[in-house]
């Protein structure tokens, strides 16, 4: 996939998994072609990659090229005016709609510069036709009077009309959509803020020829406006943790682009400690801790703790903004009590009158009704049937501690190492039990084992060559574009995964794998067929002048099955070699 928007994770290969949420929502931009798809809020807590999708969206949508044009905005924090935010808007709006029209991806980057500007889009309109030049004279001229509100109800409104001469369809993306509210003021001076801003959507939100796909760090907070100003205009859409399937993978692409080595062990224990949250995951990989060692459990560990502990801590220092900026807005007397006790009994659900009498709260139901409200709308404490309970997230629960612990009752760093340990144990116990025949990371490990080998291959070409064998005469390991499992695109029927997949930069033979990494079980011919069904789609989706298939089985094979791979001309192997750590 080409990227078109740049994408905040960085390199493209780290997007991992989604699979579910992304089969969804490209599912539900697909239903914008009939006008059958409703605004929908994408909520999540902070961190856990609702900006990844979205851009990921963003991308797969411009490539698709289907009949559905992509927009994308980022509102930031920091005042602005309505006039310059609605300006800005509208801008990036018309260059990007430029950018799918002419498919010119410099246009897309232009449309997030800050020095857009009326006379460049004109310039670039005339590449799409009259009528969209003819559109931005007309919104020049208004812009002249400087007039807020009725510049953002042209900004508002652009995407869904614009696109009406042509009947085509837009999804709106936008991201951070809460700070609509706080952050844009109707004057020059920012004095006079815009705190309802967000419910010029009121009618726009509901065009399906347009519709919003909206996300925010706050869930409360977007979930509070919404419901108080944009009432039954949006679905809501939640986005949970990531599988544990998908964070091992997430911890093994990790792994191969910071150049940090794990063990089968170590990424079972890191997937379970993080939770499934991806910016834990990247946070431990790119931690300033100068020791990190992934290849040790004492090394997680020690990363682990100074990411939560020390102040040079990434996940620490995000969550420590996160909640100071929520504390003013909660009056704090009290505030970090509550959100204390709940941490430490976050197993529980606990009622308001439990919470008065454990605390002894010198407060009015009413009082304490509403403390309660805005600590579930700034997203630290979580509430079922009017009753409360801590966050359920490991990590935030021993950042909160750590943090304001001590100005509450006695709080011992050494005391949270110990639970860290505590943890490490159980989860280690877990392990041994997962191990053996049933493991089922063995097969994702071999896979990671085996691309790490394949990415330097061609630097040991004979060596690597006795450890395959029915190679084509010709062959040689080269240096591939990537090295990586091959997952059809989004939506493809039928759906199908390529363990390996390395496709060479210049000449030279691409590579095709299927890895079994098992205990006693050898690779069959019914296998065979199987593997050559999905290489038969892979190669109409990408097509290769020259490419060799090669299975790996760490069990070896039925003699049947050798026979019958030899048959279609399919390397193999079985040598340990490929599962050694690299030296």
């Amino acid at each position: 996939m080409k990227i078109y928007l740049k994408e905040k994770i960085g390199h493209p290969d780290l997007f991992t998994g989604r699979d579910q949420e992304m089969d969804y929502l490209l599912n539900w931009i697909d239903r914008i072609k009939l006008e059958l798809s409703k605004s929908t809020a994408l909520l999540a807590r902070r961190k856990v990659g609702k900006t990844a999708i979205l851009q990921r969206l963003y991308n797969l949508t411009f490539e698709k090229n289907d009949g559905v044009i992509p927009f994308y905005y980022e509102i930031t924090e920091g005042k602005k005016s309505a006039f310059e935010f609605s300006l800005d808007f509208y801008l990036t709006f018309i260059y990007q709609y430029i950018a799918f029209k002419t498919r010119k991806t410099e246009y897309v980057e232009l449309s997030r510069h800050g020095n857009k500007n009326f006379a460049k889009a004109k310039q670039a309109a005339q590449e799409v036709g009259q009528y969209l030049v003819d559109e931005i004279i007309q919104t020049e001229q208004v812009v002249q009077e400087k007039r807020g509100q009725l510049m953002w109800e042209i900004a508002r409104v652009t995407p869904c009309t614009l696109i009406l001469r042509h009947d085509e369809r837009v999804v709106q993306m936008i991201d951070e959509f809460q700070y609509l509210n706080s952050e844009i003021y109707w004057d020059e001076a920012k004095t006079n803020q815009a705190n309802d801003f967000a419910a010029g959507y009121m009618s726009t939100a509901e065009y399906k020829n347009a519709p919003l796909l909206i996300a925010g760090s706050w869930v409360g907070w977007l979930m509070n406006d919404l419901i108080m100003m944009l009432p039954g205009r949006f679905k809501f859409y939640f986005l949970k943790a990531i599988p544990e399937n998908e964070a091992i993978e997430m911890i093994y692409r990790y792994s191969l682009v910071e150049g940090l080595p794990v063990t089968e062990e170590t990424a079972y224990l890191m997937a379970r400690l993080t939770e499934g949250n991806p910016f834990y995951i990247s946070a431990l990989f790119r931690s300033y801790y100068q020791d990190k060692d992934f290849t040790t459990e004492e090394g997680v560990l020690q990363t682990l703790e100074f990411e939560t502990l020390n102040h040079g801590g990434e996940i620490r220092g995000t969550w420590l903004e996160y909640i100071e900026s929520a504390l003013p807005r909660i009056n704090e007397q009290y505030a970090k009590d509550i959100v204390l006790y709940l941490s430490k009994h976050r197993d529980e659900l606990t009622s308001r009158q439990k919470l008065k009498l454990a605390l002894g709260l010198e407060m009015s139901d009413n009082e304490l009704d509403k403390k309660l409200k805005t600590l579930l709308r700034s997203d630290i404490i979580e509430e079922n049937y009017f009753k409360y309970r801590g966050v359920q997230d490991n990590i935030f629960d021993k950042v909160f501690r750590s943090q304001y612990g001590h100005e509450i009752d006695e709080f011992v760093p050494v005391g949270m190492r110990n639970e860290y340990k505590a943890l490490f144990e159980e989860l280690k116990d877990k392990y041994k039990k997962l191990s053996g025949e049933y493991n089922r990371y063995k097969g994702a490990y071999a896979e990671f084992m085996i691309v790490q080998h394949l990415l330097r291959a061609y630097q040991h070409n004979e060596r690597y060559r006795t450890m395959m064998a029915d190679l084509p005469a010709d062959f040689a390991f080269v240096e591939y574009k990537s090295v990586w499992a091959y997952h059809s695109p989004p939506l493809h029927q039928p759906a199908f995964e390529i363990d390996i997949y390395a496709p060479a930069k210049s000449g030279g033979y691409t590579l095709i794998g299927e890895v079994k990494h098992r205990e006693t079980t050898k690779f069959s011919p019914q296998e065979v067929d199987l593997f050559l069904v999905k290489v038969q789609e892979l190669l109409r989706l990408e097509p290769q002048e020259k490419y060799v298939l090669f299975v790996y089985s760490s069990a070896g094979f039925t003699a049947d099955g050798l026979a019958y791979l030899q048959t279609k001309q399919i390397a193999w192997s079985e040598d340990k070699r490929w599962l050694e750590t690299l030296k």
